[in-house]
């Protein structure tokens, strides 16, 4: 309870204590609430018999009227009185009671109280207006005294509310003078006069007796709120008395626990010190050093204030693909595999040095007296302790890290310089196929600096037309006729000129750019397909893991065969075995929706991968593309691969097309092993889209048209 409050023995109000400056008048608005309740319980208290009154009164009134025709109308307003009296004795012999055994709303009860009395008051007053025409003089003054004698009541049974008082007056009175006015009869002016006289008397005796009523109520109650003080005065004497004593007779034991309590407050600040001090040096989610603490204690082993000044190691630890599992699996799984991440890191370095987060899913170690193999030494085994999968609940994560090792003062002679050259490092060992660990070289800032460059470039790449697509015919090995285009992405950079995809698509990836280049060249390929001349011509598209991680692909699939208006059994998707190494669980599902609307699904490269030829019978897929490097080896080392993989394609039901192909020998010796599709230089480099018609009419290569070899590196020379 707040130390300005006190409760209420008598309603369990907790009322404010008033300051020593403020008069016993200021308004408080609990104590305003009490005054409301007093006001409804008097008015509660007084309204019954009113009720009963009023009744009888109305009895009276309609015996006054000698007027046979008006019966029923004297016995429906005598109801209406009776029903309105009756629901008003339920509501205070009743319903009010159970309302005010526990605090309720005043005003609320008030108001409820005003409506029925206004009510009845209405009736009441309606009786002069239908029924005065009907009256002698005498029976008019009988009738105006019952009126008078029914407000002159209603200063009493209504005092605790003056506005009521107003409203019941003006409801009882008023229209009988209005009545009597209006009607004009001899000697009912006098009565007029005397009604409003006395009208205005009731208001005059009604203030009077209000402010009375109101006046002691606040008295009463203030009173209380007094008496409650003085006798916590009293009870705060009498403990302050027994305190004394107690002071005086165990004074040194009261000593001994003050010194002791002092002792534990003293404690418990320097452990809230100490609290404090760990919040503002540690990241909240994993209890390592923050970046600021971090880069001061680093500083400082470089400086000697920590530790004895010398070289020293950082490495800088980036887990690949981490924004694939907040996309896929959710951020609460990302949070635990943060956590579990730096329990190792930190179990790994130990007491030999310090260990940070950096920030997102990047982490610090610096290592004090190391040289350079000790430092990459130390990554491998971060490596491999990362790289263990992680359990949460029912899911397993698998997570793989790239590490930067940097070194003080060789590759930096401040905290900050040592952090770029670590950073620079790790970025170039995720080019390098991430998951390992790479020494900082000063050419690496210079790649560094070219890469910065070329995202930049992507960036502005769509905006700035810079981006066109080629495509190279893939040919039916039996009848010669092109039957699919593979669209191919180029990149004319204005500074660079012509930048090879092997350069740019692993930077869109690392820089998360990907998804939007790969939604551009789907639906540019599918405009391109609509164009040509033979509508059985597909269109396969590329298409990259990390476009796939981030859960898109489906809805940028449908988005470009719904602008092109492309039939979706024309676009082919051409994957790697990499993207089901990924998540097959996610993967797969997705692949069997695209094949369930009719698009076609190529695994590219096939071969190169480590588990290529135990996983195939699984995979969603139409079409099998032998990598070139066995076409272009098979003339050394045999065909003995390429016929293993065609008499499993034949046994799962699976087309097969071949990449690279350069010679007619080469061209004819697939043939003969029954490969059903060819594709490669011997044919057409890529075309540019807009002579891809020409290429089809100059050779021909359409079914049922011959074949002209001499027509196609024309048009491909120009790609």
């Amino acid at each position: 309870m707040a130390p300005d409050r006190q409760a209420d023995p008598l309603s369990g109000i907790h009322m404010r204590k008033p300051k020593r400056s403020e008069p016993d008048e200021t308004a408080d608005p609990e104590l305003e609430e009490l005054i409301e309740r007093d006001r409804a319980e008097l008015l509660y208290s007084l309204g019954g018999g009113s009720v009963f009154v009023t009744v009888a009164v109305s009895f009276l009134l309609i015996l006054l009227v000698q007027a046979p025709g008006e019966w029923s109308a004297l016995l429906a307003w005598f109801a209406a009185i009776v029903l309105v009296s009756a629901i008003r004795s339920v509501d205070i012999f009743i319903l009010f009671p159970r309302v005010s055994r526990k605090p309720f709303d005043g005003r609320k009860m008030i108001r409820r109280f005003g409506l029925g009395t206004s009510t009845l008051a209405l009736l009441l007053g309606s009786f002069p207006i239908f029924f005065f025409p009907h009256l002698a003089v005498v029976e008019r003054a009988y009738a105006f005294m019952v009126c008078f004698g029914m407000a002159g009541g209603s200063v009493t049974v209504l005092s605790a509310s003056f506005p009521l008082i107003v409203t019941y007056c003006t409801a009882v009175l008023l229209p009988g003078v209005a009545e009597t006015l209006i009607a004009y009869q001899p000697g009912g002016q006098k009565f007029a006069v005397i009604g409003i006289v006395g009208y205005i008397s009731s208001f005059f005796f009604a203030r009077t007796t209000s402010r009375t009523v109101l006046r002691g109520l606040r008295l009463m109650r203030t009173n209380q709120v007094l008496t409650l003080r003085s006798e916590q005065e009293r009870v705060h004497l009498e403990a302050m008395k027994s305190d004394l004593a107690d002071a005086n007779e165990s004074l040194e034991r009261r000593v001994c626990e003050r010194t002791a309590q002092l002792a534990h407050e003293v404690a418990e600040r320097e452990r809230y010190a100490a609290a404090l001090s760990r919040l503002a040096s540690t990241d909240p989610l994993t209890g390592l050093y923050n970046r600021p603490t971090f880069t001061a204690r680093l500083a400082g082993r470089a400086e000697g204030s920590v530790g004895a000044p010398g070289r020293v190691a950082l490495l800088f630890i980036d887990l690949d693909s981490f924004k694939q599992i907040n996309d896929l699996r959710g951020h609460e799984m990302g949070d635990q595999v943060l956590r579990q991440t730096a329990e190792r890191v930190a179990r790994v370095i130990g007491a030999t040095g310090d260990v940070a987060r950096w920030g997102g899913d990047e982490f610090l170690v610096a290592l004090p007296d190391c040289g350079g193999e000790e430092a990459l030494r130390h990554a491998e085994r971060l490596i491999e302790a990362i790289k263990v999968p992680i359990t949460v609940g029912a899911d397993v994560c698998r997570v793989e890290a790239s590490v930067g090792v940097a070194l003080y003062p060789d590759n930096g002679d401040t905290a900050d310089s040592v952090i770029r050259a670590a950073d620079v490092a790790m970025y170039a060992a995720k080019r390098e196929g991430k998951s390992r660990a790479k020494r900082f070289d000063p050419v690496l800032a210079d790649d560094m600096a070219d890469r910065y460059d070329l995202e930049q470039g992507l960036r502005d790449a769509i905006k700035g037309d810079q981006f066109r697509l080629v495509f190279q015919p893939i040919i039916d090995a039996r009848t010669g006729a092109c039957t699919a285009f593979e669209a191919l992405l180029r990149w004319n950079h204005p500074v660079r000129g012509a930048v090879s995809p092997a350069t740019f698509i692993p930077v869109a990836e690392q820089s998360g750019q990907i998804e939007r280049i790969g939604r551009w060249v789907l639906e540019e390929a599918c405009r391109a397909a609509t164009g040509w001349p033979d509508p059985s011509i597909a269109v396969t598209v590329n298409i990259s893991v990390s476009h796939v991680l981030v859960g898109s692909l489906l809805d940028d699939v449908e988005h470009a065969l719904a602008v092109s208006g492309l039939p979706p059994s024309r676009l082919k998707i051409e994957i790697t075995e990499t993207m089901f190494l990924h998540d097959a669980d996610r993967s797969a599902p997705l692949f069997d929706r695209l094949r369930q609307m009719g698009v076609g699904i190529l695994l590219d490269d096939f071969g190169t991968g480590f588990s290529s030829l135990s996983f195939l019978g699984n995979l969603p897929i139409d079409v099998i593309k032998i990598d070139q490097s066995f076409v272009r080896d098979a003339g050394r080392n045999g065909y003995a691969t390429i016929e293993a993989i065609l008499s499993i394609a034949r046994a799962l039901g699976l087309q097969v097309t071949a990449e690279g192909v350069e010679t007619p020998e080469q061209n004819r010796n697939l043939v003969e092993r029954g490969v059903g599709s060819v594709q490669g230089y011997l044919f057409s480099r890529p075309i540019p889209a807009a002579d891809v018609t020409d290429w089809l009419q100059m050779t021909g290569r359409v079914p049922d048209r011959p074949f002209d070899p001499a027509a196609a590196p024309a048009l491909a020379a120009s790609a």
